[in-house]
Order: C-alpha cells, then sequence, then structure tokens
C-alpha cells in the first residue's frame, strides 16, 4: 500500500499535528489518520498542507493511484 509523506515532511520542517490540524480546520485526530494513512486529505486540504509544509501536493504523495 502507498504511503504518504506528510508525517516526513511535517517532522523535517519542525511543524506539530496541532498547527497542521489547526490550518486545516480538522482535528489532531484526523491529521493522526492522515499521516498513519488511514485516511487522505481532500484536495483543498492537501493544498493547505503542502503551502504549510513548504512542498508541493506531488511531494505529498496523497493522490497515487497504486493501480498506475
Amino acid at each position: 500500500m502507498f504511503q504518504n509523506k506528510i508525517g516526513y515532511w511535517a517532522e523535517k520542517r519542525g511543524i506539530k499535528h496541532k498547527r497542521l490540524a489547526k490550518e486545516c480546520g480538522v482535528s489532531t485526530v484526523t491529521i493522526s489518520k492522515w499521516v498513519n494513512n488511514k485516511t487522505q486529505p481532500d484536495l483543498k486540504q492537501s493544498f493547505i498542507l503542502a503551502r504549510l509544509l513548504d512542498v508541493t501536493v506531488d511531494n505529498l504523495g496523497v493522490f497515487e493511484d497504486e493501480n498506475l
């Protein structure tokens, strides 16, 4: 299964899950689910994450199609 890189980039940039949650308008539990690949952010939230983490949406790896 494909693993997203939200947790990797957050750790690398020193950004806490609490801040990501506040900026995305979700709970820290939701952030944890994204980081642990249980669920994925929607497109709008992905762009917010990318801006906060100073990466592209592609770098987050949340929209990869494992069947390609």
